[in-house]
């Protein structure tokens, strides 16, 4: 602790007496955390200053800056979804970030004010392996910031300053760490039920300024946000070369899943513990299914979807399972038929019930019970969809406005007949975002079909911005990113960025703060919102 302490009170002077994140500077607003933005994964935040389906619907918005950085794909891996900082004090003054994480074990930040790169970290990993698709090698779960467990009606509220306070100092008592920690001890190092739960605490404050990175010799990187500079030495987290996602920190742990067993890593989800003295990682086997993602309950519950992965049959193959926060002991499990899970989970509430939504190969979105995935039988969701026809290509999101409660599956490939819904501008042959209303049906909620999307090639996870959903059209080697922006209640085009990338993603779209940002397979950084005043 007193190490601890040390290193906190020497950047927190460094910083002119605090750094932290604030609002009074800047572009303001709320930020964007982790894979997702927050730790259900919504993909959602919930206002903007500026944009909104009207003004998406006059001139203003539009293709701001793009930044090349220095690093190499392998495979399909690039740069990850950037996440965002909005207002942030340090020893460098105020600053607007945007971070990613690079395939060739690269930490970037940028100023998303000035569009330039502000600092790059690499890695050194020796003899990396060659890639291959189902193991590219590299790093390949991106980075993360702080991210607090609770459910909030601004979906990326900042972590260490709620909305509207100024920056928190970080100096406490000699030997006694910071001010913030001293609340975590007496809070008992993880909180109840956060946002729409009620009485929860706020977020444990360790790390509250850092970015976390898991290079591919599997060791875990805590680098200072406004520097790269390492905040503690690399830490043992994953054996070397595993195929490493959805890295967060939720609060005490770092929690990511593996997939395909690469390096011989074992599939399952991984958690080490950021609190404790001895960095005690915990470790759930999946016996052969590959993690596809993760998501989180404000209690702490982890929710993990799974998939064959070509490997010979497991029990927690093809599931959605629930694991304790603490240790991550099996809790719960959903397996429904024989067909890999291809999305992370999503968790939200309705009507007072928490819910998770996932999707899997054969098209269908299914709606649980996150206190009983699959009921008694283990095979019995709340709800789910007809097949939508094709594989689903990214991330499940989900978004609230006016009182309705919406999910969207981005779908690659054609659409059944059926499926094809008002609003979509044309036929779909390659794919769309098919948005989803969730309806009280005799007492139980109910997927009913409201919109489709126009054509889109591979299309990524959507985010949704103050009602504007933003979806890309991923692209391939022969046809580049598209950004969209659509009505979130019809699906109606309100703006696209034309030929302005040049590239494919397989990132999907982040933001917030009036901007949104898309990287490319070649290793660039695409930013579209309303310019700065000056």
């Amino acid at each position: 602790m007193a190490r601890l302490s040390r290193r906190i009170a020497l950047v927190a002077g460094c910083a002119l007496g605090f750094a932290g994140l604030a609002s009074a500077q800047g572009r303001g607003g709320a930020s964007w955390n982790t894979a997702g933005n927050d730790a259900q994964r919504t993909s959602f935040v919930a206002t903007d200053p500026n944009i909104s389906v009207p003004n998406l619907q006059k001139p203003g918005f539009q293709y701001l800056w793009k930044v090349k950085a220095n690093n190499d794909a392998r495979q399909d891996q690039s740069l990850s979804q950037a996440l965002t900082v909005a207002s942030y004090i340090g020893y460098r003054g105020f600053r607007s970030y945007a971070f990613v994480g690079g395939s060739s074990n690269n930490a970037i930040a940028l100023d998303s004010d000035l569009g330039r790169i502000e600092w790059a970290r690499h890695f050194d990993v020796p003899n990396p392996p060659a890639g291959t698709a189902a193991c590219p090698g590299g790093m390949t779960a991106g980075v993360t910031r702080p991210t607090t467990l609770g459910i909030s009606a601004v979906a990326a509220a900042p972590v260490a300053a709620a909305a509207g306070r100024g920056a928190v100092a970080a100096v406490g008592q000699p030997n006694q760490g910071a001010v913030q920690i001293a609340a975590v001890a007496a809070g008992g190092g993880r909180g109840g039920r956060g946002g729409s739960g009620g009485g929860g605490r706020g977020p444990a404050a360790f790390g509250a300024n850092d970015l976390f990175a898991v290079s591919s010799d599997g060791m875990l990187h805590v680098m200072y946000m406004s520097n790269g500079a390492d905040a503690m030495a690399p830490i043992r987290f994953l054996p070397a070369n595993a195929n490493a996602s959805g890295i967060i920190y939720t609060e005490r742990d770092i929690v990511v899943g593996t997939k395909n067993n690469c390096g011989g890593v074992a599939n399952g989800v991984y958690a080490i513990d950021m609190i404790g003295p001895d960095k005690t990682v915990s470790v759930w086997k999946s016996n052969g299914g590959s993690v596809v993602g993760t998501a989180f309950s404000p209690d702490g519950t982890v929710f993990a979807t799974t998939a064959d992965g070509d490997y010979s049959p497991a029990a927690f193959s093809d599931s959605v399972v629930a694991l304790n926060g603490k240790g991550l002991a099996m809790k719960n499990y959903f397996t429904p038929s024989k067909s890999d899970f291809t999305t992370s989970p999503v968790v939200f509430t309705w009507q007072g019930k928490e819910l998770v939504a996932a999707g899997n190969k054969d098209g269908h979105v299914y709606l649980l019970d996150a206190a009983s995935l699959g009921g008694a039988d283990h095979k019995t969701p709340l709800a789910q969809s007809t097949s939508l026809g094709n594989i689903l290509s990214g991330d499940i999101s989900t978004f609230e406005a006016d009182g309705t409660r919406w999910i969207l599956a981005p779908v690659s490939g054609a659409l059944n007949s059926a499926t094809r819904y008002a609003g979509n501008n044309g036929a779909v042959t390659n794919g769309a975002i098919v948005a989803f209303k969730v309806v009280n049906q005799g007492g139980k909620p109910s997927l009913q079909a409201a919109w489709s999307s126009r054509d889109l090639t591979v299309p990524q996870t959507p985010a949704i911005v103050n009602g504007v959903v933003f979806a890309v059209s991923g692209g391939d080697a022969q046809h580049a990113a598209v950004l969209y922006a659509l009505d979130g209640s019809t699906g109606k085009d309100l703006w696209n960025s034309g030929t302005t990338m040049t590239s494919f993603t397989r990132s999907g779209v982040s933001g917030s703060a009036s901007q949104l940002y898309v990287s490319t397979h070649d290793s660039t950084i695409y930013t579209f919102g309303f310019p700065l005043e000056k």
